[in-house]
C-alpha cells in the first residue's frame, strides 16, 4: 500500500526533508517542542500550496505564546489542526508522520513480519481516529466547519470513488480541482485515473476555510489474467483475446495446449476453485477436449475480487474440401523432364535387369 516505511535515527531532521519534497499532503502527529522546530518548514511548504493535517501533543495547560502564535497561522493558512492535551508527555508515544499516503516515518520500529498493509491502513485509520478527539484550532470562533470524506482513498485507475462533505457556517463552498461552486451538505462520485488532490474550501464574511483529501491511485490491475494457446508451427504460445468484448470467453480448437497465466499484487492471497492456493504468480497448461471454467478469487486489504475466464473448444471444420489442383499442373510429360533424369532412369532399369538375369 504504502511505498516505503522509515525508521531513521534523528526523526525529526528526516522530516525536515520531506517537507522540502512532498507533493501534496502531509499528516503529522509531533508534540509540540518538535512541532516549533518544523514549524517554518511548514509555513514555506503552505505557501508553496502544500496541504497539512496536524496533530500536536502539549501537556496539559502548557501554552506558549510562541506556540499559540504558528498554530494559529497555520491554521489560518488552511492546515486542519488538532491540540491533543497530555497529563504527562511520555516519551515513548509514537510520533509518526505521513506524507501522500505513501511515505511512513515513525520514531518505532515496525515488526518486518506484519503485514503492512494492513499496518499502514490501521495508522491511517488511528490518525482520524486521534484527529477527532483533539481540540480542533480555529482562527474565529464562527469560521466555517468542513467535515470531508470518501469513501476509499487507496484506489486502482478507472475505479470509483465517492466524495462527501458537509459545511457549515459558510456563504460559498467550493471543490478542487475545477473550483467548482457545490451545494454546503452534499457528495459526488468521480472516476480516478490518477493520484488526485481534492480540496473544499468555503467561505464567510470573516474567513476562509480548506480541506483536503489525497485520493492514491495505484496503476497495476489486482489480478491480471491471459489466455495463450501453442502455435506447433512457431514453437510458442501465442495470446489471444476474448471471443467477445468485455466477455471472458475465449475460443479454441480441439486438443489444442492452452495455458492461462496470472499475476497479483504482492501481500494478497489468490484462490482458484479446482486448483485451490494459487502462487502470486503462475500458470497452468491443460489440453482442452470440453468447455472449461475457471473461477478465480483474491483476497488482498480486507477486499475480495473475482475474476472468472472460460475456455470454450471449438470443432475443425472436417467436410470442407481442398483446393482443387488442375491435373496438369501435377503430370508433367516426359519430353520436359531433365534428360539427366532420363539416364538416370535408363540406368536402373538396366541394373534391375540384370539381378533378375542372376537370380
Amino acid at each position: 500500500m504504502f511505498d516505503h516505511y522509515y525508521y531513521p535515527v534523528a526523526l525529526e531532521k528526516e522530516l525536515n526533508k520531506q517537507l522540502e519534497m512532498f507533493q501534496y499532503q502531509a499528516q503529522m502527529l509531533v508534540d509540540g517542542q518538535a512541532f516549533l522546530d518544523l514549524s517554518n518548514k511548514i509555513i514555506k511548504a503552505q505557501v508553496r500550496g502544500k496541504y497539512f493535517e496536524l496533530i500536536i501533543l502539549l501537556p496539559k495547560g502548557y501554552r506558549t505564546l510562541e506556540n499559540a502564535n504558528l498554530i494559529h497561522r497555520i491554521a489560518n493558512a488552511g492546515a486542519k489542526v488538532g491540540v491533543l492535551e497530555v497529563s504527562t508527555f511520555d516519551p515513548e508515544v509514537e510520533q509518526f508522520s505521513i506524507f501522500d499516503s505513501k511515505l511512513f516515518f515513525s520514531n518505532r520500529s515496525v515488526n518486518r513480519e506484519e503485514d503492512l498493509d494492513q499496518f499502514f491502513i490501521k495508522k491511517r485509520h488511528d490518525f482520524d481516529l486521534i484527529m477527532n478527539a483533539c481540540k480542533q484550532i480555529s482562527s474565529f470562533s464562527d469560521a466555517p466547519k468542513i467535515t470531508f470524506s470518501a469513501n476509499k482513498y487507496f484506489v486502482y485507475r478507472g475505479d470509483e470513488v465517492k466524495l462527501s462533505w458537509k459545511v457549515e457556517n459558510s456563504n460559498s463552498v467550493f471543490l478542487d480541482p475545477g473550483n467548482k461552486s457545490v451545494d454546503p451538505h452534499s457528495e459526488e462520485t468521480l472516476f480516478i485515473q490518477d493520484d488526485c488532490l481534492f480540496t473544499i474550501t468555503s467561505k464567510n464574511v470573516k474567513s476562509k476555510t480548506s480541506l483536503s483529501i489525497f485520493i492514491k491511485c495505484y496503476q497495476d490491475e489486482d489480478l491480471k489474467l491471459v489466455v495463450l494457446v501453442f502455435n506447433k508451427e512457431l514453437g510458442e504460445y501465442i495470446k489471444i483475446d476474448p471471443a467477445a468484448t468485455n466477455e471472458p470467453t475465449y475460443a479454441v480448437y480441439f486438443n489444442d495446449l492452452v495455458r492461462i497465466e496470472w499475476v497479483c499484487k504482492a501481500r494478497s492471497k489468490l484462490f482458484e476453485a479446482k486448483m485451490g492456493k494459487l502462487d502470486n504468480i503462475g500458470f497452468y497448461d491443460f489440453i482442452i477436449g470440453e468447455s472449461i471454467a475457471l473461477n478465480f478469487e483474491l483476497h488482498a486489504n480486507n477486499e475480495v475480487v473475482n475474476k472468472n475466464v472460460t475456455i470454450q473448444p471449438i470443432k475443425v471444420n472436417r467436410n470442407k474440401k481442398p483446393l482443387e489442383i488442375h491435373d496438369e499442373s501435377l503430370n508433367i510429360s516426359d519430353s520436359y523432364a531433365p534428360k539427366q533424369q532420363s539416364f538416370i532412369h535408363a540406368w536402373i532399369k538396366k541394373i534391375v535387369s540384370i539381378l533378375k538375369l542372376k537370380s
